[in-house]
């Protein structure tokens, strides 16, 4: 019950008990009060008609027409003559039962009468014949208008102690709601830290409010400094097992995983490049400059390819001592890639390198989605050995793949993804994730493209990339959106979505999302909804909006592809994220990796403690399924994932 309803019981039966005391004081009061004033009037009243009558004749028609007269004039029960011994009636008039409220006196309650009886007492006066007795007049006035007088005043006390209530619980709802205006925060933040959102509000005036906003704000800040603490924490450990300690860049394991993990995503652009850049004669160079300067031209080389105009998804790495290698998806022209990087790195260390020795061999191998990641790496290395054996180390490129899909312009893409959303030829392809217990969490459902024109099926990297180039990917998520509704509507399990950051930040493609989750309540509780990482911190005020309007309504909303931002994570402590999805290029071969084990336990703690679920992407073995449930990862999708009913 509501502190206002209470308020109004609690007014209520004030109310009702000062109402029942006065009621009673007052009544009783009255009550003898019109006793007294009944008893002195039939006192009085019998006195004077008795005098009146000694003065005239007693003849039997005097003395009844005097009677008569006094009892039509006024109001009695009775008057009655008698005999001086009182035993003889001379003369009588008695009020008739039936006229019994008929007079002019106000209605009352039969009820009202019974609970307050009013007795008055019989008024007496003696009347004489000259020096003689005549007998003994005696009356008794009725209580009708007694009766009037305290029930009007009984309904009048009535209404004004129900006025004053109402002011009184007006009024106090009022002061009420001034009073308890800082407990909507003290709720708004209870409700954030159930919904994990650990955020921090002003302690408000209120002393007893103060005290528990200020403890919740502790609790919040301290919550917030550990996750921050052990973001910190695990940044620097994965950068420890995944970085190379001279350079930065990714090491050779972790870069290799990242290319495999490209290769075999159905999201990833359709084609790219793998460029290779090998800096000659290390070993020499460290004789000549000594370590330290040698570590320094390291760097430089670093910087310089960290420096290159880069698309989404581009990764660095260094493969060995000598070797630099640049993961380029969707880089549809690698001899423009190769003139980028040729600069580049003439001006990163061209002039840090001694003579004959500036020119660094470049050799590029374009692949396709699908291609074997030990062919990409061979046709990379023969590319390079061409470029190194070459007067002047010009970059070489091989083609890995000569059957690659041919390119289309970007306006033959953008009448090609219009004539497929008029065409209703987008889909959702469906992919169990499972929880730790093999239960069925929800059905990942990536979008898919059939070509207008061709019988092929196009995955999202092959389209997904050119729409965003057209502006179209906001209308191809909306597709998405409307297919998973109707997916919902034909099976139970809940349905995961990809929404672009695109999306997310077109406000229209936002309030339409809400408008059908609002729509469809039901569906909106079994909708989970997958952003990218990058996402949450490039465009971290239209996430938060994002959250903000979309949550409430019942969906859940989580990261993909996590793993590069660790170190951010704990600046989503107040969006409320349901879920993380961690990259599969740091899930590849877990379980023969101590290093990442480490890394991806603490991961799974940190999303534990801001109540995340954390699942496994691109999981392709029984042993990395294995290895992932012991690590505390709460779900689990890849290729090596199979649902029981699959």
């Amino acid at each position: 019950m509501s502190l206002i309803k209470q308020l109004w019981l609690a007014i209520l039966v004030v109310t009702l008990a000062a109402f029942s005391g006065s009621l009673v004081i007052s009544t009783l009061s009255a009550r003898a009060y019109l006793e007294s004033e009944l008893n002195l009037k039939n006192h009085d009243n019998a006195t004077v008609l008795a005098l009146a009558m000694t003065q005239l004749p007693k003849d039997a028609t005097t003395v009844e027409l005097l009677l008569a007269a006094q009892f039509d004039n006024a109001h009695y029960d009775f008057i009655r003559l008698t005999d001086p011994s009182g035993q003889t009636v001379i003369a009588e008039r008695l009020r008739d039962p039936r006229a019994a409220g008929q007079s002019d006196a106000p209605r009352v309650p039969d009820w009202f009468k019974r609970l307050i009886p009013i007795d008055s007492a019989s008024g007496q006066g003696f009347v004489s014949d000259g020096w003689n007795a005549f007998g003994t007049l005696t009356l008794r006035s009725h209580t009708d208008f007694a009766y009037a007088s305290l029930w009007s005043g009984s309904l009048r006390l009535l209404l004004w102690f129900a006025i004053g209530a109402g002011l009184i619980g007006a009024l106090g709802t009022l002061l009420l709601r001034v009073m308890l205006r800082p407990l909507d925060e003290v709720v708004d933040q209870a409700r954030a830290i159930g919904e994990r959102r650990f955020i921090t509000t002003e302690a408000p005036s209120t002393p007893e409010f103060a005290t528990v906003v200020k403890a919740m704000n502790t609790l919040s800040e301290r919550v917030r400094g550990m996750l921050a603490e052990e973001s910190a924490r695990l940044e620097h450990l994965r950068r420890a097992i995944q970085h190379d300690a001279v350079s930065g860049l990714l090491n050779r394991e972790h870069f290799l995983a990242r290319v495999d993990a490209t290769l075999e995503s159905d999201t990833a652009p359709a084609g790219g490049a793998l460029a290779m850049v090998r800096l000659t004669h290390l070993i020499a160079l460290n004789e000549e400059l000594g370590r330290a300067t040698t570590d320094e031209l390291l760097r430089k080389l670093a910087d310089g390819l960290n420096a290159l105009e880069q698309g989404e998804g581009w990764t660095i790495g260094r493969l060995n001592g000598t070797d630099f290698a640049l993961l380029a998806p969707d880089a549809s022209d690698p001899q423009r890639l190769a003139q980028a990087l040729a600069e580049r790195l003439d001006l990163a260390v061209g002039n840090s390198l001694p003579e004959g020795r500036r020119n660094l061999p470049v050799g590029i191998a374009c692949y396709q989605r699908g291609d074997p990641l030990p062919q990409l790496l061979a046709h990379g290395d023969v590319a390079l050995t061409r470029s190194e054996s070459m007067e002047g180390n010009p970059p070489q490129i091989e083609q890995v793949n000569p059957t690659a899909r041919p390119a289309t312009d970007l306006a033959g893409w953008r009448g090609l993804i219009s004539e497929a959303l008029a065409l209703g030829r987008f889909s959702l392809a469906q992919f169990p994730v499972l929880g730790r217990d093999g239960e069925l969490l929800h059905v990942e459902a990536p979008v898919r493209m059939r070509h207008p024109r061709q019988e092929m099926i196009m995955t999202a990297g092959d389209v997904l990339p050119w729409a965003t180039r057209c502006g179209l990917l906001p209308l191809i998520d909306e597709a998405v959106i409307r297919h998973a509704f109707a997916l919902l509507e034909l099976q139970p399990a809940p349905v995961c979505i990809n929404l672009s950051a695109e999306s997310m930040c077109h406000a229209d493609t936002v309030s339409r999302l809400a408008a059908q989750l609002k729509r469809y309540p039901e569906a909106a509780r079994r909708l989970w909804i997958d952003l990218p990482e990058h996402a949450a911190f490039r465009h971290s005020t239209e996430f938060r909006a994002l959250c903000r309007e979309i949550k409430p309504l019942g969906c859940k909303v989580g990261l993909e592809h996590v793993g590069q931002q660790i170190c951010h994570i704990g600046e989503l402590h107040d969006v409320g994220l349901d879920y993380l999805k961690i990259s599969a290029s740091m899930v590849r071969n877990i379980h023969r990796n101590p290093g990442n084990q480490t890394f991806l336990r603490g991961l799974a703690t940190i999303g534990h403690t801001m109540g995340l679920l954390v699942i496994a992407e691109g999981v392709g073995n029984e042993e990395e399924y294995a290895q992932l449930v012991a690590l505390g990862f709460d779900g689990l999708t890849g290729p090596g994932v199979r649902h029981g009913t699959d």
